[in-house]
């Protein structure tokens, strides 16, 4: 258990979602897709993403249709007729608020510096080589003499 305590916290968190999509394994054994090719798109999208669904177990997935079913039930006999346009686009904005938040949570400052610096890095880099082909040479402004004589034929 030595190895596992140095780990990111991200990648702990990957490997218990793998555990509870069995299929994602499957997929990788079966080399439709590679382990980081799944660990970045979950990085992306997170793991509430419904692109998830299908790798859970059919049990995961009943659970996940029922969860989904009652929140729909809950939000249509929750809102009256009357008010119901003002209260959906309260709604709306809480939903985009959580999702936002969600997203936040998510969000790693240091990756985000780290791969800010790579690039400055990159930048900076490519602006060095653009320099040196810009710069005027010393040897083209001034005319070369091979010989330090002139010599003429008569």
């Amino acid at each position: 258990m030595a190895q596992h305590e140095g780990m990111h916290p991200s990648v702990e968190q990957f490997k218990h979602f793998v555990k509870e999509h069995p299929k994602i394994s499957m997929e990788i054994r079966s080399n439709q897709k590679s382990l980081q090719q799944f660990y970045e798109e979950w990085s992306v999208l997170g793991a509430d993403h419904e692109q998830w669904i299908p790798y859970k177990t059919m049990n995961q997935q009943a659970e996940t249709f029922q969860q989904a079913s009652q929140q729909m039930n809950q939000q249509t006999t929750a809102q009256p007729n009357s008010d119901s346009t003002q209260q959906s686009e309260q709604q709306n904005a809480t939903d985009t608020l959580g999702q936002l938040m969600n997203m936040m949570r998510r969000f790693n400052v240091q990756d985000l510096q780290n791969h800010l610096a790579q690039f400055s890095s990159v930048l900076s880099n490519v602006q060095n080589v653009m320099q040196t082909f810009q710069q005027p040479t010393n040897s083209q402004s001034r005319p070369t003499q091979d010989q330090p004589f002139s010599f003429r034929r008569d």
